[in-house]
Parts: structure tokens; sequence; C-alpha cells
């Protein structure tokens, strides 16, 4: 299964899937999915490239990469142009390649927060697949 995500309908907030043949191409679209939602990002913008480790099980990590864009966007005003996620012995690194907010064009609201309500990450024999609520 090559990854790939999609907007649902949802009344106030986003809502949307992504799928991918491998756990870190699951996170790594849900990531992508999250930004499509509220910005279009230029690939020239200028960038500077983080890391950070996360733990956790797979729910657990999947909830963190997408706090850690909605933080980032909150406090230090950054928005991801690209998202990478591998796993080490020392947990899931997700590398951010971020872009000053002014520089990116909103399409939509900003996220607040990831929702519970409706949160799932699983896995079968043809890849993984999630599915979330995003607040706005």
């Amino acid at each position: 299964m090559s990854g790939g995500f999609e907007h649902l309908p949802h009344t106030a907030d986003i809502r949307f899937q992504a799928w991918g043949g491998t756990r870190e191409e699951c996170l790594e679209q849900a990531a992508r999915a999250l930004v499509a939602a509220f910005a279009d990002v230029a690939e020239d913008a200028p960038a500077r490239t983080s890391e950070v480790v996360l733990g956790g099980d797979d729910e657990q990590v999947l909830l963190a990469v997408l706090d850690e864009i909605v933080y980032r966007l909150d406090v230090e005003g950054t928005v991801p142009r690209d998202v990478g996620v591998r796993t080490t012995s020392s947990g899931t690194v997700l590398r951010l390649s971020e872009v000053d907010a002014d520089r990116v064009r909103f399409t939509g609201a900003a996220p607040k927060a990831i929702s519970l309500h409706g949160f799932s990450f699983t896995h079968d024999q043809r890849g993984w697949r999630c599915e979330i609520t995003v607040d706005v």
C-alpha cells in the first residue's frame, strides 16, 4: 500500500484519514494531512530542520507527532514544509523541515488540539491506517 491521506467531512472541525505501508509512512502522511488542512507551504520557502524523539505506544506516538505540529505553530510560529519519521533504538524520531508561519498561506482555521474522540491507529496485512479529528 502506498501512502496517502484524505480529508473527511465534519461539521465544525478537521477530520482526515491517512495510510501507509509502514507505521512510519502512515505517521508522515498523518502529519501532511494535518498541515494540508490549514496551510499551503511553498516548496521553496526557507526552512530549518529539527528533530524530536518521541516515545510510547503507536497511538501515543501518533498523538505526539500531531501535537508537536500544533504546539510549534502556536508557540514557535512555524509550519512543517516536510516531515520525516524513523524508528531508532531510542524511540521514534520526528524530523520537521519548518517554515516561519508568516511565509505560509493559510487556507483554513489553525488547529487547536487533537481530539481523542474517533481517534484510531491500526494495521493489518495491507498496512497502517489512522483516523483523526482536529479541533479548530
